[in-house]
């Protein structure tokens, strides 16, 4: 195996600490911080009272403090989402100058954790302050190929913020939610779905059959029903993938999709 480290620029930190950062931050998000490790990357996000994604992100425990990986373009608005919940409590926010690094094989940084999100793929989570001799970098071309082989999305280009509920993106909702925790906002809406079972439809990934990126458009049927929507797509070497949202029914069966007349091969 290839031995690669890349440096995600579309990612930054942000550290959260004071003595009330444990209770500040369990009583917003979706997973249980309890539960943390120093091992393991850890998922969750923060939802509208309706139950759609607002910010996707990962925390990771670092001594006393807690530190939020997030979309670098997303920073700004998510402090402020967090200081609405903040009053009279002990906690502060300090934007951190680390490089998120993503690696296909261990090496110990200053902050390492591992990526549970990739089943066949031991894949790892590195924070560390910018070097300048940082050696053997290369393009993250292979870690955003595996990101759609195994249905990983992150980030607002990939789940646009107050569109997805959780329980359409399966890694979301099989790693970033805790029903166990109580409460937390926007769970009243996703329990109801999990204990009825009224899910209609699903994230999926496709390879697309076509040289150039394509507008976001929606995704028909052989017989041009709109069946669902692409919400990203993106050139990498000389193929195109992408994500989207699709009924069920297309995915299970499965059924040829199309977007502009050109073939979706679904990956995942």
């Amino acid at each position: 195996m290839e031995k690669k480290v890349s440096i995600l620029n579309n990612r930054t930190v942000l550290k959260i600490s004071g003595k009330d950062s444990l209770l500040f931050l369990n009583n917003i998000i979706s997973n249980d911080l309890e539960k943390i490790n120093h091992k393991e990357l850890f998922i969750t996000t923060i939802l509208s009272p309706q139950g759609k994604i607002l910010f996707d992100f990962f925390i990771i425990k670092n001594e006393d403090s807690y530190l939020i990986e997030c979309s670098k373009n997303q920073l700004n608005e998510l402090i402020n989402k967090l200081k609405l919940y903040s009053l009279r409590l002990d906690v502060t926010f300090e934007k951190k100058d680390l490089n998120v690094i993503i690696s296909n094989y261990f090496y110990q940084d200053e902050i390492s954790r591992k990526d549970l999100r990739f089943k066949n793929n031991d894949i790892y989570r590195h924070f560390s302050k910018p070097k300048k001799d940082f050696k053997k970098v290369c393009l993250k071309d292979w870690y955003d190929h595996l990101r759609f082989t195994n249905l990983c999305p992150e980030g607002e280009l990939e789940i646009p913020s107050n569109k997805l509920y959780p329980f359409e993106i399966d890694i979301v909702y099989n790693q970033g939610i805790d029903f166990n925790k109580g409460c937390f906002i926007g769970q009243e809406v996703i329990a109801r779905v999990k204990y009825k079972g009224s899910i209609k439809k699903k994230y999926i990934s496709f390879k697309i059959n076509s040289s150039e990126i394509i507008e976001n458009e929606n995704i028909n049927d052989i017989n041009k029903k709109i069946v669902g929507s692409l919400i990203y797509n993106s050139k990498i070497n000389n193929d195109i993938f992408g994500f989207g949202l699709s009924k069920i029914e297309y995915i299970k069966k499965p059924l040829e999709l199309f977007c502009k007349d050109v073939k979706l091969s679904i990956l995942n």
